[in-house]
């Protein structure tokens, strides 16, 4: 008898342990609250307590981003060539151009300038020759006497007027994106040309230096404070056909950004990350990479460091170069690495 009495009594303290438990353990707005400002608090910025105006304008900033998203036609959700028109017209597009940006970290140097000022003031400069290759990629080059070659060459005056046929430039947003570029073989294809059509333009010295100029002024209008350039370095040409180093490159940037910060004391620099394409083989990174420990060692205060450039998927790997790679360490330079790595999948 004893025995039966004791279950009733042991079923109402497990319920009564039961209830006590589940009234513990419900969730305490206060504590969610908490967790929330905790959270918060870690995010970039969540230390800095924000000024009357700023709180507004944050408040403003929150208001445009919700009418943006609630548009049929929201950039983001689109392919980048339908969209870059949208996102150049966009209230908040706008409003981020004007704030401050501190430092660009990822800029290559044959796409920080923008296009429609080197085909207007690049391209119908005197002395410019352009032709189509096999793939209806254009080439172009500045020469004196005319440019020779075994396709059809033709010359574009001061006035911009091309002469003769083909003068038609192609902007890649005037056809379907997704019709013309299933996938990233061609989206690739069509990227690495595009820095092969600008070769003989941006390569001919008073480009050049045009060329970068303009790209700083850019990134300034932009609120752009400094810059990190991946750069080729590449062999500069004279209109008669005589080339300029490396060295000579590296020095003209060193020059230019001199003169600008000059002009714009807000502006903090820029600094070069020599690059070479990862399709090259062994001896070409050899002589390459030894040749950027002695620009480093020459050009400390505008040298960065060193990487390679170029499709991750089909290219080789940083693995395959190891060897190379370790030369720097086993010869006791210093030369920094900005490996920009799983960008593709692999």
């Amino acid at each position: 008898m004893p025995v039966l009495l004791q279950r009733p009594r042991a079923a109402v303290a497990c319920l009564l342990l039961y209830c006590l438990t589940y009234g513990l353990s419900s969730p305490d707005p206060r504590q969610r609250e908490a967790l929330i400002k905790l959270e918060a608090s870690m995010q970039l910025g969540g230390q800095i307590v924000l000024t009357d105006a700023e709180q507004r304008l944050d408040a403003l900033l929150f208001k445009m981003k919700q009418e943006e998203m609630m548009r049929a036609d929201f950039p983001p959700a689109m392919h980048f060539f339908k969209a870059r028109a949208l996102i150049g017209a966009s209230p908040i597009f706008r409003l981020l151009q004007k704030m401050p940006k501190g430092g660009a970290l990822h800029v290559h140097d044959f796409a920080m300038t923008s296009v429609e000022w080197l085909v207007k003031n690049a391209t119908y400069r005197p002395h410019c020759y352009m032709c189509l290759t096999d793939i209806q990629s254009v080439r172009f080059i500045f020469s004196v006497p005319a440019a020779q070659s075994s396709a059809p060459v033709l010359s574009l005056d001061p006035a911009g007027k091309p002469q003769g046929q083909g003068g038609q430039r192609h902007r890649a947003g005037q056809q379907d994106p997704e019709t013309v570029y299933p996938s990233q073989d061609e989206i690739w294809t069509t990227f690495e040309q595009a820095f092969l059509a600008l070769l003989g333009l941006v390569t001919y010295a008073p480009v050049f230096r045009d060329y970068y100029y303009q790209g700083l002024t850019e990134f300034h209008t932009d609120n752009v404070m400094y810059l990190e350039l991946r750069a080729l370095l590449p062999e500069i040409y004279e209109l008669d056909g005589s080339t300029h180093d490396t060295a000579w490159t590296l020095k003209t940037y060193q020059h230019v950004t001199r003169q600008f910060i000059t002009e714009h004391p807000d502006f903090f620099g820029t600094r070069i990350i020599f690059t070479v394409h990862r399709a090259v083989n062994t001896s070409v990174l050899t002589r390459t990479v030894e040749e950027a420990m002695k620009l480093q060692r020459d050009f400390p205060d505008i040298m960065a460091g060193f990487d390679l450039v170029g499709r991750e998927d089909s290219g080789k790997p940083l693995w395959y170069f190891k060897d190379v790679l370790s030369l720097p360490v086993e010869r006791g330079v210093t030369l920094p690495f900005f490996f920009h790595c799983w960008r593709d999948r692999s």
